[in-house]
């Protein structure tokens, strides 16, 4: 790393040990040589982050006595101190920011993405303060779409909030199932009739009529390294290559899908290297390979667009939102159908990479 930000990773270190008690008020601390060669740096550096201390008024510097840590730092201070309490905060925002740099994100990058996070929070402590008639609770597959509509979703249907729980789409039908959930979203693939959903609700569901409220159909395939380096089009390729894979957890539809893949084209999952690498969510495959964790994952399109890597389409799958049939003209589901069905919601579904908004806002019953 850059002795620009070295500076701040050393004053970093000795900050925790001050804040987790590790060095006491008047303890002194390593010279500022003994840390240079510790650290492989120039003196300089470590003078950097000594003061950089010393303005936060952790340590003390006298001459002929060496830094020692401030002596009117005690226990109580430790804990309670607004400012060793925001200090915290600092320190814990710097190692983000510094192992951020360390991965090659410019500040323009990593400031972006914290707006995008504060908006996120903020909009759900918003929900919070404002008064919601009702709060719907979705547990089902993850989805980058819908996640998307779930942030903005007391904005688009006033006065009623959601809270998610992405568990998978087997996982969400059987929450649904148990009423602990409102409302759920899959995209389980029935390889004998090759359609989406109906077969596992019916079956899940079997003496219930239900909902079946398309959000989308969605690109599904390899999320490979940008360039693809290995030239892999396909699962077969893949394992040939003995390429390490991030695969999902048990339940998801991805899963699901994979392991018919897998079974009907005798591949055992003994095969597939790092098979037992588990991911609760798209994202997380998307990132453990811009990463270089892993150097294939089945996910979606849109994935493999937000992280830059390269995509290799396998299928075109249709994700659903399931919920009980009485709730059908009740508010907000109600509302949702709606939006789903007009120009406004189509055009939001149209902004993302891998969807494809044709059939957004169709409406199926299991039987």
């Amino acid at each position: 790393m850059e002795e620009t930000h070295l500076y701040l990773q050393i004053a970093d270190s000795i900050r925790r040990g001050i804040l987790d008690g590790k060095y006491n008020p008047g303890d002194r601390l390593p010279s500022v040589r003994e840390l240079s060669a510790q650290w492989g740096c120039t003196q300089g550096t470590v003078q950097r982050a000594y003061h950089e201390l010393a303005q936060q008024g952790l340590i003390e510097s006298r001459a002929g006595k060496g830094t020692r840590v401030s002596g009117n730092l005690t226990p109580a201070q430790r804990k309670g101190d607004v400012v060793i309490r925001r200090l915290t905060l600092v320190n814990r925002s710097e190692e983000f920011l510094l192992e951020a740099l360390s991965k090659g994100y410019t500040l323009d990058e990593i400031q972006n993405s914290i707006n995008l996070a504060m908006d996120r929070w903020k909009l759900l402590a918003t929900q919070e303060q404002t008064t919601i008639k009702k709060t719907i609770r979705y547990i089902g597959s993850h989805d980058p779409l819908f996640n998307s509509i779930s942030n903005r979703f007391t904005k688009i249907f006033p006065g009623y909030g959601i809270k998610i729980n992405f568990s998978g789409s087997m996982g969400g039908l059987k929450a649904l199932k148990e009423r602990n959930a409102d409302l759920s979203g899959c995209h389980l693939w029935d390889s004998e009739s090759n359609t989406y959903n109906l077969v596992a609700v019916n079956q899940v569901f079997p003496n219930e009529k239900m909902v079946l409220l398309t959000l989308a159909h969605r690109r599904l395939g390899l999320i490979l390294p940008p360039g693809n380096p290995l030239k892999i089009s396909t699962i077969a390729e893949m394992i040939q290559k003995r390429v390490r894979f991030a695969n999902r957890q048990p339940g998801s539809g991805t899963r699901i899908w994979l392991d018919t893949m897998l079974e009907k084209n005798g591949i055992s999952p003994d095969q597939v290297v790092g098979y037992d690498n588990e991911y609760s969510t798209h994202s997380e495959i998307g990132r453990v390979i811009a990463e270089g964790s892993a150097g294939a994952g089945v996910g979606l399109e849109s994935v493999a667009v937000a992280y830059g890597l390269d995509f290799e389409i396998l299928t075109t799958e249709r994700y659903d939102l399931v919920f009980y049939y009485d709730q059908m003209n009740v508010k907000p589901f109600d509302l949702l159908i709606h939006w789903l069905q007009s120009s406004e919601g189509k055009n939001f579904v149209k902004q993302f990479p891998g969807y494809d908004s044709m059939e957004t806002g169709k409406i199926r019953f299991s039987s």
